[in-house]
């Protein structure tokens, strides 16, 4: 499905090159972290460090629209069930918006809330993992995946377990915000595969 050209040229633009302004952001939040690091906590700078991993994992994922293409032929039968539209809101929305959320309740309130971000990105390296194992091949994003998620998510998950002051409370609201997450866009795409299947 083309998008419609009374498209808003704003949002147009974000369909086509969200993945761009995501590389470049994450240029600049690592040429920051130098400042950062002197001036937050460990646990606080490792909560930044998620985000700039995602950016970088997004560019694995999505450039050339590999994601979207994947998804819709392997796994939603060839119908178009992740639009670019859709594509475009659940990394701008699920991913920036979320992830600056959980740093800015990090910083201000408690730094357990960057568990928000550590569970979002262990539970999607392990939905990433799941699909190579059941499709035996490789699926977009899967490197940075394995190679920066595991570790980075790892090591953070370990920091803010010991140093949040929310307790089990913070791993709760992490885990849960991840499920929620993965889960609504899970049945975003069969909802829409279905609909596609009942008008083909």
């Amino acid at each position: 499905m083309s998008i419609p050209e009374k498209t808003p040229a704003p949002l147009k633009w974000l369909d086509d090159n969200w993945p761009f302004a995501g590389a470049v952001t994450m240029i600049f939040l690592l040429g920051l972290l130098p400042l950062v690091a002197g001036a937050w906590s460990f646990a606080l700078v490792l909560v930044l460090l998620q985000l700039i991993v995602y950016l970088a994992h997004q560019l694995e994922e999505h450039l050339g629209d590999r994601f979207r293409r994947f998804v819709n032929e392997n796994v939603a039968g060839g119908y178009e069930a992740l639009t670019p539209r859709a594509t475009m809101w659940i990394n701008v929305g699920g991913v920036w918006v979320v992830y600056f959320a959980a740093l800015l309740m990090a910083g201000l309130f408690d730094v357990g809330w960057g568990l928000i971000a550590v569970y979002t990105m262990l539970l999607n390296a392990l939905a990433h993992i799941a699909a190579t194992l059941a499709m035996h091949r490789y699926n977009p994003g899967l490197w940075t995946a394995i190679f920066l998620f595991l570790p980075v998510g790892g090591f953070t998950w370990i920091i803010l377990s010991e140093s949040n002051g929310m307790g089990m409370l913070a791993h709760v609201v992490g885990l849960a915000t991840a499920l929620a997450i993965h889960i609504g866009i899970v049945l975003s795409v069969k909802h829409r595969q279905q609909l596609l299947m009942q008008t083909a």
